[in-house]
């Protein structure tokens, strides 16, 4: 998936949660944290796509953080992004970690995209 389709199916998920359409024991963001995981390529980003991902990254974990916090858990898929500066050049990083995942396995994705 794009991150633009990320982006939308984020924002639907919101619009579901709002109109009562999940159970109070579904957590739809974990479920979808961990979608996002398993399918991003962060090959694929554009400076464009990366500054989306980050926006949407760290919407995403403000929701995951509510979710688990309703539900009475500690531990949700973190994010992590920002603008870094390393050696005069700008970029953009962020990290998805599998905490929650059912496969132990899972390490840490680390996208980095330099802003020309």
């Amino acid at each position: 998936m794009s991150v633009n389709e990320f982006y939308l199916e984020f924002h639907a998920i919101d619009s579901r949660i709002k109109s009562g359409k999940y159970k109070s024991s579904e957590k739809p963001y974990l479920d979808f944290a961990l979608k996002m995981f398993k399918q991003a390529d962060c090959k694929t980003l554009s400076l464009e796509d990366a500054i989306q991902a980050v926006e949407l990254l760290n919407d995403l974990n403000v929701k995951l953080h509510q979710e688990f916090l309703e539900a009475g858990e500690g531990q949700w898929l973190s994010t992590i992004a920002d603008y870094k500066t390393l050696k005069e050049k700008e970029m953009v990083v962020f990290v998805l970690y599998p905490i929650g995942a059912t496969d132990s396995s899972e390490e840490p994705k680390i996208c980095v995209v330099e802003i020309p």
